[in-house]
């Protein structure tokens, strides 16, 4: 037995009694699941009666898988019942009476939100817009010279542009710091790779020279403990290296590419650029729609619901930290932040993402967007053909997840389409 109480914004509170009997029913339940993991003496593991258990272990050894049982079935029996609870958010669970009479659950939890769309088709919005210059294709090109860019190492003082070898050693107010010291590095001089300062002191140096190069660390430096601290950073040159990159002809376009000619191969990179930046020139007009959609909706996003996606943001940029070989502790100690900090700058990100997800869901329910089976087998058919399988071994492959994942692919990729064609593009 349950009753449900609304309140603004979709917030539900439900109370849950479950009586006597009914309780009687879920403690045996519990009593199944969890017999197995008792040793009574004289009974076989899992076979020992629960009155038994219950004379050794004392009455109340079930009571909490029952509680987690009750509590589990009956609340999935509800949401399975009553279809405007819609949760975004994890229930909040309160044991509000739990006797010999039964028990009662007290839950909260957070339904979708109320989601006023003012508009959403007949908007203008401008496309953007952008070209491939001559400066990008030239910066393509000079990419494929630097792959294969020829060194020789000179006797000579270090200028601008050289490649040098170095072994260095930082100290503050004559104490050596973590991360300060190095050898056989390789720089190239004018790259702004190091804290301004370093690299131009190393101009003029011959190899073999040992020189302390003063710096001062920025205000905005990622270290607390270094930010706006002058530096000694003790450096020895040990090798000068020229860079050669390799002339602009012919020959250079048959060495890095299947085409003879280099006005061939600067027509295939212009075409390979033109590709890409009509995908890009195109997500970024749908985002315009978008975000013009999000300026016209009304949603008031609840608390339960940022929480999430915050910790959602983190959890996601710990695991990008992870890769780098940081924690997120190590990351906080060196940016001066708290954990309270950090989340606290994720709440607009956080917000915008969870109001983007809302309003697009909306759409797709008012508009009655739907995948059908046949677009999930071309779909599949398509990614099966550049794995070089059949689309029949590739589904058979594919677990649960991943359908679903492809199927939402097609979903957005129709919803993206309708909202370019209801739209004003200009």
């Amino acid at each position: 037995m349950y009753t449900i109480e609304k309140e603004n914004n979709n917030l539900f509170n439900i109370v849950i009694t479950i009586k006597k009997d009914e309780w009687k029913d879920y403690i045996e339940k519990a009593y199944e699941r969890s017999k197995f993991k008792f040793n009574i003496s004289g009974f076989r593991k899992g076979k020992a009666p629960r009155r038994v258990i219950e004379q050794n272990f004392g009455e109340s050894i079930f009571f909490d898988d029952a509680l987690d049982i009750a509590f589990s079935e009956e609340y999935e029996n509800i949401l399975a019942k009553e279809t405007q609870i819609e949760p975004v958010s994890a229930p909040e669970i309160k044991l509000d009476k739990f006797d010999e009479n039964g028990v009662v659950f007290k839950v909260k939890v957070q339904g979708v939100p109320e989601i006023n769309l003012d508009s959403y088709k007949g908007l203008t919005i401008e496309s953007v817009k952008g070209e491939v210059t001559e400066e990008k294709i030239m910066a393509e090109i000079n990419q494929q010279r630097e792959k294969i860019a020829r060194f020789e190492s000179v006797e000579r003082n270090a200028k601008m542009g050289d490649f040098v070898t170095i072994d260095f050693l930082g100290s503050v107010d004559g104490v050596n710091f973590q991360g300060g010291q190095a050898e056989n590095y390789r720089l190239e001089l004018g790259s702004k790779s190091f804290i301004e300062g370093f690299e131009e002191q190393i101009v003029g140096m011959k190899i073999g020279n040992t020189k302390n190069i003063k710096i001062t660390f920025p205000e905005n430096y990622f270290s607390i403990e270094l930010k706006g601290k002058n530096a000694e950073f003790k450096t020895t040159l040990k090798k000068v290296e020229e860079k050669h990159l390799p002339d602009l002809n012919d020959e250079f376009a048959s060495n890095v590419s299947e085409f003879e000619t280099l006005s061939d191969y600067r027509d295939d990179i212009k075409k390979h650029l033109e590709e890409s930046l009509q995908v890009q020139l195109e997500r970024e007009t749908d985002n315009k729609i978008i975000d013009a959609i999000l300026k016209n909706a009304k949603i008031d996003v609840p608390e339960a619901m940022i929480s999430m996606q915050v910790e959602d943001i983190v959890k996601d940029f710990e695991t990008r930290l992870s890769y780098q070989g940081l924690t997120l502790q190590e990351y906080l100690n060196e940016t001066g932040l708290t954990i309270e900090n950090f989340k606290e700058k994720q709440k607009e990100p956080a917000i915008k993402t969870i109001k983007t997800r809302l309003v697009l869901e909306k759409i797709i329910k008012l508009e009655n967007l739907q995948v059908k089976s046949s677009e999930l087998d071309e779909k599949i058919c398509e990614i099966a053909s550049k794995y070089k399988k059949s689309p029949e071994d590739y589904k058979k492959s594919l677990s649960e997840r991943e359908l679903i994942y492809f199927e939402n692919n097609i979903l957005m990729d129709k919803l993206i389409n309708f909202l370019r064609t209801e739209n004003n593009i200009v």
